[in-house]
C-alpha cells in the first residue's frame, strides 16, 4: 500500500481501519523477528533494530556460537537447497566459504530460493542503521560466519561468533 491514491482511499474510512491498514504495511516487529531467531541460535540483548514499510533489520548479541537443534544445518549449497525445500529453513555452516559465497552457491543450485534470500538482504539495507549495516557487511565476508535462511519468514541472518552477534534482515515478502 502506498502513494497518494492509497491514502485517499483510506480517508473515507474510520480512523481505526486506516491505522490498521497502515500498520499492516510494517514488515515485522522486533518481537516477531526475535521469536524466529531464538529458534535458530541463542540470542541475548537487542543491540539495534529498525523497521520500515518494506523491511526490517536487527542486530542481536549472540549468547554463544551454537546453532539451535531445531535449525537444520547443511555443509554445502546443494545440501542446503534440499533442506530448505523440505524444511523451510537452513543454516549453511561451511568454514571453507563466507556467507556471501554460500548465498552465491545457493543461487547456483536453487536460483529462486537463493535470489529470494539475496533480495531479503538487499531490500533490508534501507532499514539498516550504520551499526546494523556495518555488522551485516562484516559478517557477510567473515570466513567463520554462518548463513541462516528462513524461506517462510523471508529472513536471512548471519551468525558471526567472532564478533559475538547475529544480524538479521527481512525484505519485502
Amino acid at each position: 500500500m502506498g502513494g497518494p491514491a492509497a491514502y485517499r482511499q483510506l480517508a473515507g474510512l474510520p480512523l481505526w481501519v486506516g491505522l490498521l491498514a497502515l500498520a499492516a504495511c510494517e514488515r515485522s516487529s522486533e518481537a516477531e523477528m526475535r521469536s524466529v531467531l531464538e529458534g535458530w541460535a541463542p540470542i541475548g540483548e537487542t543491540l539495534s533494530f529498525e523497521v520500515q514499510r518494506g523491511c526490517a533489520a536487527g542486530l542481536f548479541q549472540l549468547v554463544d556460537a551454537r546453532i539451535s537443534s531445531s535449525m537444520p544445518v547443511a555443509t554445502s549449497a546443494p545440501e542446503a537447497a534440499i533442506v530448505l525445500r523440505r524444511q523451510g529453513a537452513v543454516a549453511i555452516d561451511d568454514i571453507r566459504v563466507t556467507p556471501q559465497a554460500a548465498i552465491e552457491g545457493l543461487i547456483g543450485v536453487d536460483r529462486a530460493s537463493g535470489m529470494r534470500m539475496r533480495m531479503a538482504g538487499l531490500e533490508a539495507r534501507a532499514c539498516m542503521d550504520d551499526e546494523i549495516r556495518a555488522a551485516f557487511a562484516a559478517a557477510l565476508t567473515a570466513p567463520r560466519a554462518v548463513l541462516m535462511v528462513g524461506r517462510d519468514h523471508g529472513i536471512v541472518a548471519l551468525m558471526d561468533a567472532e564478533a559475538g552477534v547475529l544480524v538479521a534482515a527481512m525484505g519485502a515478502e
